[in-house]
Formats: C-alpha cells, sequence, structure tokens
C-alpha cells in the first residue's frame, strides 16, 4: 500500500516539474538578503520577534510580510488558505520573491495557483503568532482512490510543510503527502527548486523563550557548539533506533563525547545531561523530568529532538509535548510532528546530523532530511544557523577562556585518542587538569588513570570533590558517577560526603532524589554509616510510593 501511495503522489511531483520553463533558481549572494520573515501584523508580540530577528541577522526590514490570521496554533483548513496561504502568495507575487503566471479562478480548496513560477527566497520564516497546524477536512478528501491507504486519507498538516508547496502548480492535492525532492540531498532540477521553498519557525512557550533562542543561535555560531551528546535509543521500532544510533556515532566521530541509552528505560535523573549541546531521544509523549527543569544549564546552541508521533501538537507549552519544552528550556533547534506523521515519513536524525557537520544550515539539513512535505513536520530555529561553522581547531585557539572550555578540552581529548596515543592523551588530560580545572575533566582524567590501573592518581584527582560545598542541579549525575568511582575504588567514606551534600540540596525533584538515593545506600553501609543508610533507605521506600503526576 506504501509503494502505491508514493506512486500515487510521485505521479504529481512528475506533473508539478512537467508544466514548468526551464528556469534556474535564484541564489542568493548574501543568504540573509534573501530571508522572508512572516508575522501575525496582530500579534504585537509576533512583530516584535519578526523585528528583533531581522536586526540580528541583518534582515532587511522590508523582507517582513504580515498576515492578519488568527493567533490560535491550531486552525481550520479553510482559514489557512484564506488568511495564510492566498495572502501570503500574493504578498510574495506583489514585493517581486515570487515571478509567477497565476491560473485563473481558485482550486478545490479554495487556494490560489501559479503555472509557472521563479522564486528568489532563501527561506521563509514563520514567526510565533502564525498558526501551527491545521484541522482534517473529510469533505476536501480525496477518498475515492484506493491506492492511497487509509491512514493517509488526511489533509491536516502542518502550516509551515504545506507553505514548503505554495509556489506549486495547479492540481497538487493536499491529500497524504508530497515526496520531498531534496530528501538525502540529491541534486534538485531547477524547476522543483522553483516549486519549493525552505520553511522554518521561530517559535515557543513565550515571547522570551523566542528572544532567547535568536540570540544564543548566533551566540553559538561565532563560539560554536560546545558540550556533550545524549542518545536515547530503545524505542519501540528498530528503525528509529539505528538512526538515532547513527546520529550519535557521528556526534562521537566528530569527537564529542557521547553517552547512548540503548535500553527501554528512558533516560532521566540517573544519567548525566550536563552540558547537553545534543539531545536526540525517543519515545515519551511528554517532557519530563530533567527536560522540565527551568534551571537546566543548556549551552547556547543546543541542538535537541525526542521523537514522538505527537511531539509538536503544541509548542507554547513548556511542560507539554517536547517541542515547547526544549525551547523553554535553552535548545535553539529541535522539530517534531503536529499530527501522526509514521516512522517512515518523519525528519531522519541521522540525515540531519550529517548534513550540519558537512557545513550545511539548519535550514538546508532540515529540508535535506525530510522525506514528505505537505506532511506534519515543523522545524524550530534559525534556518540560516550553522552550528559547525567554527571548527574545533578555532574554538582550541579562542575559547579557551570560556565558561565551557573544559568541553571543548574533552572533544581535544577525545581527537588525540583516536588520533595520537594514549600518552599523548593522557598528557594533554593532566595539562587541561591544570589549566581548566572541572568536574568534568576530573572525572574523565580519573577514569583514564583507573583503566590504566592508576588506582593512587585517579584517587587522587576525583579528591578535588571535597572541596566543592554544592553542586548544580544538572551536575547532579555526574557528582554521582564521581561518587561511585571513589566508592569503587576503595574511598567509600568520601563517597558517603559527597552523597551527604548532594542529599543536602533543598527541593530536588522526586526523580532526582529517587536517584540519588539509589546510589547513597550502598557506599552509606560501605562506609560504616549505618544510620544514615537506614534513613537514607527509609526515604526510597516512601519516594518510591505511586504519586500523581510525576516528574
Amino acid at each position: 500500500m506504501i509503494n502505491a501511495l508514493r506512486d500515487f503522489v510521485y505521479r504529481l511531483l512528475f506533473y508539478l516539474g512537467s508544466v514548468l520553463l526551464g528556469v534556474v533558481n535564484y541564489a542568493a549572494a548574501n543568504d540573509a538578503a534573501a530571508v522572508v520573515i512572516v508575522v501575525n501584523g496582530g500579534d504585537a508580540d509576533s512583530v516584535a520577534i519578526g523585528e528583533h530577528y531581522a536586526q540580528q541577522r541583518g534582515i532587511p526590514g522590508e523582507n517582513i510580510i504580515r498576515l492578519e490570521t488568527s493567533g490560535d496554533e491550531t486552525i481550520s483548513l479553510s482559514e489557512f488558505v484564506e488568511t495564510i496561504n492566498n495572502p501570503l502568495l500574493e504578498a510574495l507575487l506583489e514585493q517581486g520573491w515570487i515571478n509567477g503566471v497565476k491560473q485563473p479562478g481558485q482550486d478545490r480548496y479554495g487556494r490560489e495557483r501559479l503555472n509557472v513560477a521563479v522564486h528568489r527566497i532563501r527561506y521563509l520564516v514563520t514567526v510565533r503568532g502564525i498558526p501551527l497546524r491545521f484541522s482534517n477536512d473529510p469533505d476536501l478528501v480525496i477518498s475515492d482512490d484506493s491506492r492511497i491507504p487509509q491512514q493517509f486519507q488526511v489533509n491536516h498538516a502542518s502550516v509551515d510543510s504545506e507553505l514548503a508547496l505554495l509556489p506549486a502548480p495547479p492540481g497538487l492535492s493536499m491529500t497524504a503527502f508530497v515526496p520531498n525532492p531534496y530528501f538525502e540531498g540529491k541534486p534538485v532540477p531547477d524547476t522543483d527548486a522553483n516549486r519549493i521553498i525552505k520553511v522554518s519557525r521561530l517559535d515557543g512557550p513565550t515571547k522570551a523563550d523566542v528572544i532567547r533562542l535568536i540570540d544564543r543561535t548566533l551566540e553559538a555560531e561565532e563560539s560554536g557548539l560546545i558540550g556533550r551528546a545524549y542518545i536515547d535509543s530503545g524505542g519501540p521500532h528498530s528503525k528509529g533506533d539505528e538512526w538515532l544510533h547513527r546520529a550519535g556515532e557521528l556526534a562521537q566521530a566528530a569527537y564529542f563525547d557521547t553517552e547512548f541509552e540503548t535500553t527501554r528505560r528512558p533516560r532521566g535523573y540517573p544519567d548525566r545531561l550536563d552540558v547537553p549541546a545534543l539531545y536526540f531521544g525517543w519515545y515519551r509523549p511528554n517532557a519530563y523530568g530533567p527536560w522540565r527543569e527551568p534551571r537546566w544549564s543548556v549551552p547556547p546552541g543546543a541542538i535537541g529532538y525526542h521523537l514522538h508521533s505527537y511531539s509538536a501538537t503544541t509548542v507554547r507549552s513548556a511542560s507539554r509535548r517536547w517541542v515547547g519544552p526544549l525551547v523553554a528550556q535553552g535548545y535553539s533547534a529541535t522539530f517534531g510532528y503536529v499530527h501522526e506523521p509514521y516512522l517512515e515519513f518523519t525528519i531522519r536524525p541521522d540525515l540531519f546530523m550529517q548534513f550540519l557537520l558537512d557545513g550545511k544550515s539548519f535550514g538546508d539539513a532540515i529540508m535535506m532530511s525530510n522525506p514528505a512535505l505537505s506532511w506534519q513536520a515543523v522545524a524550530i530555529g534559525d534556518p540560516l544557523y550553522q552550528p559547525f561553522k567554527t571548527s574545533l581547531d578555532t574554538q582550541l585557539e579562542t575559547m579557551m577562556d570560556s565558561p565551557l572550555a573544559a568541553y571543548i578540552g574533552l572533544r581535544q581529548l577525545n581527537r588525540l585518542e583516536a588520533e595520537a596515543s594514549e600518552a599523548a592523551a593522557l598528557a594533554y588530560a593532566k595539562e587541561l587538569f591544570g589549566s581548566h580545572p572541572s568536574l568534568a575533566i576530573a572525572y574523565r582524567l580519573a577514569q583514564i588513570f583507573a583503566q590504566q590501573d592508576k588506582n593512587r592518581e585517579a584517587l587522587e584527582v576525583l579528591r578535588v570533590i571535597r572541596h566543592i560545598d554544592r553542586f548544580s542541579r544538572d551536575d547532579a549525575a555526574l557528582v554521582q558517577a564521581m561518587a561511585n568511582l571513589l566508592h569503587r575504588m576503595g574511598d567509600s567514606e568520601l563517597g558517603f560526603e559527597v552523597y551527604e551534600k548532594l542529599l543536602s540540596e533543598r527541593g530536588l525533584p522526586r526523580g532526582l532524589r529517587i536517584a540519588l538515593l539509589e546510589g547513597a545506600v550502598p557506599v552509606a553501609e560501605a562506609a560504616g554509616k549505618a544510620a544514615a543508610a537506614s534513613r537514607w533507605s527509609i526515604d526510597l521506600r516512601q519516594l518510591r510510593q505511586p504519586a500523581g503526576g510525576g516528574d
């Protein structure tokens, strides 16, 4: 059935290309000058975000198009056509962004269409205040074609995915989806390129969240992406696990410290998540645990993705679904789905990661990783963003006074381990610990010593932790790992002291406290602290009792 659907939509694309003139798509000398920003003219926050983005990116003010549309995230198909599709096409024609010949009248959906089109838009950026998705209209579903599987006989979609086909020719159905010719980075004929627009969105729970996203994206582009990579597979389908694992392998090959969780246990408080530059995981319906922590130290430019069919049914909540919470927490780029996309037609995280590492912008990487248009995907982020524009070598030369310098150093340490020798890596690790002492470096250096059976040296490095009285919440799992390593190497007394400090922090989320207590009890017992071990065991039993809401 899937093959029949593909045949159906591929014929549509063939028609799309066959009616076009042999024209060349406009290649902007200045990408920013060819970015079109679409705001809701009746929403002051939408206008303010659009103007801020234009100013920060050097996009001409006249590139901002104001539409009068609903401020709701979900609208009807007819509202989409009447207040977004047709007015936007008219504005792009009037301002010369698209040159085209209109078809007389309107199609069955009420859309105005072009017989011939050439556009010079590098990216179209929709802004918070522009609706996110439109609902299904069963009266306009093409249901008389048995080649379309039942589950694809819908016309609901994300606004952005539909706008990608704004210059497409007449006769293009809104039922099911249209295969994306850019998928997998294939060369795209000029005719198709002129009929497709690359679209991304600047959106989130609040205006402040979106402004921060814009500013921190620019910061990261100058400094380069800094931090660690976290991959949480173990989802319901092996294909998705393969994609996520390959994305992690690509991060690892780029020398990022990379952690893989491959069981069906969801990654959470027991696991490290310090300085999450890259996060790819699945398959929970809503953000949980660390991803709902407002104080988590997410680095500038961080990229996060949680694969779930309904991860973007709203992006204005900091707790529901995934896209909104990720933006609220400080991630600069993310993507998700407004309705059920089905796994094969979701954005491929491995391709996305590869294209970014190859130097592509966020807007290009998303388009080349997305198999389907007129479908359910939405991408949140600055399309001009190039997270790897600044190389590791440049970071080592210019960014070692950064608060995150330790994580630049860890990436260089990984490179030395892969390309030089164990001795060179150890020498660099010791030098790095001396010049940029941090918990992350201390733990990594201790691990290297332990692997070489140099337990005395490992313990000396770990004992730096006794000089720290308080730990940030997002370092808790790292500190716990250090306490456990101290315990395994024979210093349970200091491990116990570290746990005491961790557990003395007030207001710990229930899930985090459980994770800490699970590690603390055996360490306390080994250190001869029977009273503490008993008290902590009681606390742990009480916390494990079912509680409404969860975290």
